[in-house]
């Protein structure tokens, strides 16, 4: 048995029963039963990991001992072999510059961002090595990357080798394993998925887990090339995100030539009741809203309704009292005296 077996999702026997592939149906879990009741061997060689922050940068070489991600993404400077060492230089395919580079440029892209203040908790979609979550907890922001297990091997088993929070997952036919308004922002740079497919509903899934007023950083060809085939992505994207309520709050190319939008989901529900045209609808009061894990989403095309409440804020400076309404996903009155 691989070190590196996962019974869910090298159930083979399960996959090779599978009637179709066309929704990454070979990349989700299917668990055998009755389930497997041994012990996995560790690498041979295995050493203590490195220490954090050490080990953002790198990790030891036989404890995840997969050398054909090296080479596969020699020319993305993703990680490199150094002696008895993965070094992990910070590139990736959107990275000509570096993570920490990519990092600024969102940010300076669209200021309100404002990494660990504004935005605290994210979703990386597509994640590879995990480098971006791993570099954005300098700004304190907490990410959860996630990636399918692929051709490009154990890229999740690099990242929490690493220390970088992340999951093994897939944008396929279930809905993710997170509750309803889950992050302040969600991150793909060409993460391979398909946001347009099948009427939209990937995308509706990000729609699903994006807190209100949230945010959807995509960085991938369609949004600065200009070939026919990145345009009718494009198009279709303008299309979706419309029917969505979502709005392109900036946009933008940098000096290596990558490019990247920056979507903002609504606040309320407002948007939704004044689309001529209630495609998608919204969900059933009914509909199990929060339901996770293995609940199918393929064939629900909806939007989840919200749950708003108004916060107020007092400010007082110099005697002076500001009442500041939000609006948030909860009740809170917050008095800051300054």
């Amino acid at each position: 048995m691989a070190v590196d077996y996962i019974p869910c999702l090298d159930n083979m026997k399960a996959i090779k029963a599978l009637k179709s592939r066309r929704h990454m149906e070979h990349r989700e879990r299917y668990c055998p039963a009755p389930s497997p009741r041994c012990l996995v061997p560790l690498p041979r060689g295995y050493k203590v990991p490195i220490p954090w922050p050490k080990s953002r940068d790198m990790i030891w070489y036989d404890n995840v001992p997969h050398p054909k991600l090296v080479e596969y993404k020699k020319d993305q400077n993703w990680v490199r072999k150094s002696g008895d060492y993965f070094v992990f230089p910070g590139g990736g395919t959107q990275f000509k510059e570096g993570v920490t580079s990519y990092i600024k440029f969102i940010e300076k892209t669209f200021p309100i961002i404002k990494w660990g203040k504004h935005i605290r908790v994210i979703l990386d979609v597509g994640c590879g090595v995990a480098s971006f979550g791993g570099y954005l907890l300098d700004k304190n922001v907490i990410a959860m990357s996630f990636a399918p297990k692929d051709e490009h091997e154990a890229q999740i088993q690099f990242a929490l080798e690493r220390g970088i929070p992340a999951t093994l997952s897939v944008i396929g036919t279930q809905r993710l394993t997170f509750p309803d308004n889950a992050y302040d922002l969600i991150h793909c740079a060409r993460c391979r998925v398909h946001w347009d497919a099948d009427g939209g509903k990937p995308l509706f899934e990000l729609n699903r887990i994006l807190r209100p007023g949230g945010f959807f950083v995509w960085s991938a060809t369609p949004v600065y090339r200009d070939d026919e085939r990145d345009q009718n992505v494009w198009n279709s994207m303008v299309a979706l995100t419309k029917s969505i309520c979502w709005k392109v709050v900036a946009k933008t190319v940098d000096s290596a030539g990558i490019g990247l939008v920056v979507y903002q989901k609504p606040v309320s529900s407002s948007c939704y009741e004044k689309r001529q045209d209630n495609n998608p609808p919204l969900c059933d009061q009914n509909d199990r809203q929060n339901g996770s894990w293995y609940f199918y989403f393929y064939f629900f095309n909806v939007l989840s309704p919200f749950h708003i409440v108004v916060v107020v804020v007092v400010i007082t400076r110099g005697g002076v009292q500001d009442y500041w309404v939000v609006v948030a996903l909860w009740v809170v009155m917050m008095e800051i005296v300054g």
